[in-house]
């Protein structure tokens, strides 16, 4: 059943509709084997009603979709089952997949998307499965529509086969990785594909444009769903490995290792894991960057353990300033391993509150002490449309390398109001102490967030006294009052060429006083007056950055400069400009010149792929900063960072990856290698290989060279 297209095609923005006049769709209970090979060509299939008729969301509102899609819902004691038959142009030269890795870019990639609330609760987690027409299968945990856990495993079976005119997928679910209510028969539930050749999003139950279809206030509704009472759940998940490490020369050194998690579901609301000896071995490396301005560089979370769940206790503006960031468990300063001993992770999330603990042990090394982490977070939702929490955060600093304990703890409250549906505004603010230089201070945040279908506004404020530490947190500098009001316009006319889906101009701005004496410190307004988005998701842009710089202190942003304390005002002008980024070969390009203080910079940065088919990519980049009479001796001085890596996968279970970087400022070069192969669902084999150059001696006594290799075995058992 569809139901309120015709009045929705007239209007740019809509209210969700009454469930009522929302699509329903009937799941049908089947006793029939489901073989999950892509074809949805048991008899059982012909029972269950189609869900059909999508409607576009991007880039025309209200659109029929361009191409049909029809999608059938069963289940059975165990699982939800999902078939879609999304129809396509003949041929395969049209199906866009970048490349076959898990958890891949939901844009760059064409892909059928399942979204799932049991709840029926829009504050509420939804749970999210997505899989491209080679099988390759991505899940998510949405919060709210404005953060996401794209590193949230659940265990589930999808496979797709590419015909003629259409590729098909089929999907099963367990009911053991899906959280739902007691005695529930309805479930909120969307339908969405991305048909990424035409630059078209559409899905079942249509959403304005202004949001995503996350907002399962407009999904359609599945009916006649009976699920089996929640059991015993738990999830065990060991590894073992064997690490190899070879230092500059010695010899090699072997050492197994033992480890893993435990998950226990105690209803479906609540979650309780243990880790033991955690082990990160197989996780992406870092990429370096040459870093140009005067704040710290925020290095993303990538291991499994801790982004599960993140979003939860994540609090603050990322890059800015987060009073818990976890990449400060088990990571030194300077971004080494630490061993974290153990720890255990509880969660408990339903319509009235959320509630989130975590401790956890690490051990110390030559340059760091052990520690203990604690935080707890606690969120209330007051209304439908707001949210208070709070968070308590301890790091206990163990006795070490000359120092006694310490204990620092960071207190947090927050705020979450969604004013309308395309209004909300969110905050925080957080008091910080150490018990060993008994330092003390705060910190305070604030978002204003406007999303209309043809403008966006985005206004950061934030301000971090002098005193505040967060040493289980993520401050971009100290003492500092940071202004970030950020402007977009998005326009279609129907004389624009038939390729081009928007013209976009913005104007944004980043502006930082010293927070104990008001002073200004910088201010970067960058205006944006030309900017094209392209039906393949290419775009280009041009934008005008004006810069002003009040330093109070030197500043050394590469070797050999060195800034002298003075007021300065400099331009710059960049061009940037990406082609389709799922297309056989594609290109990336940023390229600035201009004003860098009291001297002059050229920065280039281009980025070459080349991926024939999804199971061969190899990506060249390279960045190159020219720096002309600059800093207290007027250095000229050239920096490069060249990054070439490569994917090549057997099919969707069975990858090799390499990435090589080389950096002449820190003259460091490294390698990291990394075979999987998936040999069940989410049970993993791990062959992993590094290797480091250090082309300089360092004061800190760290090696020239070092060589390791990892052989690691992981087994998920679902109980």
């Amino acid at each position: 059943m569809q139901v309120g297209l015709s009045r929705l095609q007239a209007q740019e923005a809509f209210l969700p509709l009454p469930e009522a006049q929302r699509p329903h769709l009937q799941a049908t209970r089947t006793i029939e084997k489901i073989t999950i090979d892509g074809l949805p060509n048991e008899a059982t299939w012909d029972k269950a009603p189609v869900a059909t008729y999508f409607t576009t969301a991007y880039p025309r509102q209200g659109n029929k979709a361009t191409y049909d899609t029809k999608v059938r819902l069963l289940y059975d004691d165990k699982n939800i089952y999902i078939s879609a038959v999304c129809d396509f142009p003949p041929g395969k030269k049209d199906i866009q997949v970048q490349d076959l890795r898990r958890d891949f870019s939901y844009s760059n990639n064409e892909l059928f998307e399942i979204l799932i609330d049991p709840f029926k609760d829009p504050r509420l987690p939804v749970m999210t499965f997505c899989v491209t027409p080679y099988g390759t299968q991505m899940d998510i945990m949405h919060y709210a529509d404005y953060s996401y856990d794209y590193k949230w495993d659940a265990v589930w079976q999808a496979a797709s086969k590419i015909q003629d005119h259409s590729w098909s997928t089929e999907v099963a679910i367990p009911f053991s990785s899906l959280r739902y209510p007691k005695n529930s028969t309805e479930w909120s539930i969307n339908f969405a594909r991305n048909i990424r050749h035409i630059g078209e999003t559409n899905g079942w139950s249509p959403w304005p444009q202004a949001y995503s279809e996350t907002q399962m206030a407009y999904a359609g509704i599945l009916t006649n769903i009976v699920p089996p009472d929640a059991n015993f759940n738990l999830r065990v998940e060991p590894y073992a490995l064997v690490n190899a490490n070879k230092t500059d020369g010695n010899k090699t050194s072997y050492k197994p290792e033992f480890g893993g998690e435990v998950k226990y579901a105690l209803n479906s609301n609540t979650l309780l894991e243990g880790t033991v000896n955690t082990d990160f071995a197989q996780a992406d490396v870092d990429k370096q960057v040459v870093n140009l301005s005067r704040s710290s560089v925020f290095f993303p979370e990538k291991r499994q353990f801790f982004l599960e769940n993140a979003s939860l206790f994540s609090v603050g503006q990322s890059g800015i300033i987060q009073p818990f960031f976890s990449r400060r468990i088990g990571l030194s300063d300077g971004g080494n391993p630490l061993t974290i001993n153990g720890g255990l992770r509880f969660i408990h999330q339903d319509s009235k509150q959320s509630a989130g603990l975590l401790v956890m042990k690490q051990s110390g090394d030559s340059t760091e002490s052990g520690a203990l982490f604690g935080v707890f977070r606690y969120k209330r939702n007051i209304t439908n449309r707001l949210q208070i929490g709070g968070m308590e955060i301890l790091r206990e600093n163990l006795a070490g390398l000359g120092q006694p304990t310490s204990v620092n703890p960071v207190e947090v409250v927050d705020a979450f109001w969604q004013v309308s549906q395309p209004l909300f505004i969110r905050g925080m603010a957080s008091y910080s102490g150490n018990s060993l230089n008994k330092q003390k201070g705060s910190a305070a945040f604030a978002e204003l967030n406007y999303s209309a279908t043809h403008f966006f506004i985005d206004w950061f404020q934030t301000a971090v006294s002098k005193g505040y530490q967060a040493q289980t947190g993520f401050v971009a500098r100290d003492n500092f009052i940071n202004t970030q009001p950020n402007f977009y316009f998005f326009t279609h006319k129907n004389w624009f060429p038939k390729n081009v889906q928007f013209f976009s101009p913005q104007i944004t701005a980043d502006i930082y006083h010293e927070a104990s004496t008001g002073k200004f410190q910088e201010a970067n307004v960058v205006l944006m007056p030309f900017q094209l988005f392209f039906t393949d998701q290419s775009h280009f842009n041009f934008n005008i950055t004006s810069s002003w710089e009040n330093l109070t202190d030197n500043f050394e942003p590469v070797r050999k400069i060195n800034i002298a304390t003075a007021n300065y005002h400099f331009y710059r002008y960049e061009f940037y400009g990406i082609t389709n980024a799922a297309a056989p070969f594609s290109a990336e390009t940023r390229l600035s010149t201009g004003g860098y203080y009291n001297g002059k910079l050229n920065s280039y940065y281009l980025s070459l792929r080349a991926a024939p088919v999804p199971q061969l990519s190899l990506v060249m980049s390279y960045t190159r900063n020219d720096f002309k009479n600059a800093g207290i001796d007027k250095v000229s001085t050239t920096t490069h960072l060249l990054a070439p890596e490569l994917r090549v996968a057997a099919n969707p279970t069975m990858l090799l990856s390499a990435f090589y970087q080389y950096n002449t400022d820190a003259r460091n070069g490294s390698l990291n290698a990394r075979f999987s192969w998936e040999y069940r669902p989410l049970s993993f084999i791990y062959l992993v290989a590094n290797s480091v150059n250090n082309y300089y001696r360092t004061p800190f006594g760290i090696p020239q060279k070092q060589q390791g290799g990892i052989l690691k075995l992981t087994y998920i058992r679902q109980i």
